[in-house]
């Protein structure tokens, strides 16, 4: 059974909330990017083209000049605004500060979204944790030793693994709920003394929700539902001598 416990150095080099909602006008937007100028200064553009917090599914096919949006960044660049005409992103890039603590910026910045922007429906909500974990390398270096699901050689080859890149997409026991996982060594940065390992979670729920009074209390149920989801698949892969390195 997945023991899911507090880590006191938490490998988190990304944390994303998302919501997609009915597309307004990017008058509205610009008016979100307004009020928002006082926590979130540094802003540039964000268009169809754009890699923003290395969200997935950047609207393939459309054309690349359209803006869609603003990129609204804190002073010290540790947060991340992404406000668009179909939605909010809002990311912590670094000294991630605890779940509450998280939940309640994204939850001040989407209150202004909303209040600005006026969208009538959600349509998805997703919570997205990157993490970078170190491998240390030293004798008989094994992945299986930190990593409960990890590649196997062919027969006939030999059993060591140098670098692999695995994903898959697993049901979160609810309807419309969806656990996405990427497992990627990141050679580049590797060290004599360490592997590093990028583990994506990105615990999506394709929801219709109305905009209204009610919204909040479902919205933060719902994240904290995928949250949940999110823990019990990182705790899941990795070994309990692997956890501890970060207890």
């Amino acid at each position: 059974m997945t023991t899911v416990r507090p880590l006191s150095r938490p490998p988190i080099r990304e944390a994303i909330i998302e919501v997609k909602s009915e597309p307004v006008d990017l008058c509205r937007i610009d008016a979100v990017r307004d009020r928002l100028a006082g926590a979130y200064p540094v802003v540039r553009p964000f268009r169809l083209a754009s890699v923003a917090l290395h969200l997935p599914d950047e609207r393939r096919g459309a054309d690349p000049g359209q803006q869609t949006g603003w990129r609204c960044e804190s002073a010290d660049g540790r947060e991340v605004a992404l406000v668009r005409t179909d939605g909010l992103s809002f990311g912590r890039l670094a000294a991630y500060p605890g779940w509450d603590p998280f939940l309640d910026r994204f939850i001040g910045v989407w209150s202004t979204y909303v209040g600005t922007a006026a969208p009538l429906e959600v349509h998805r909500m997703s919570v997205r944790y990157v993490n970078d974990l170190r491998l240390p390398i030293g004798g008989q270096f094994d992945f299986e030793r930190y990593l409960t699901s990890v590649p196997r050689a062919p027969a006939g080859l030999a059993p060591e693994v140098a670098d692999f890149l695995v994903q898959m997409t697993l049901p979160g026991g609810h309807d419309g709920l969806r656990v996405s996982v990427t497992q990627a060594t990141d050679t580049s940065a590797r060290s004599e003394r360490e592997l590093p390992v990028i583990l994506d979670v990105d615990a999506g729920w394709d929801r219709r929700l109305p905009v209204d009074g009610q919204l909040p209390v479902r919205m933060t149920e719902a994240l904290s539902t995928m949250r949940a989801l999110k823990n019990r698949v990182f705790f899941g892969l990795l070994t309990d001598e692997l956890v501890g390195a970060y207890a």
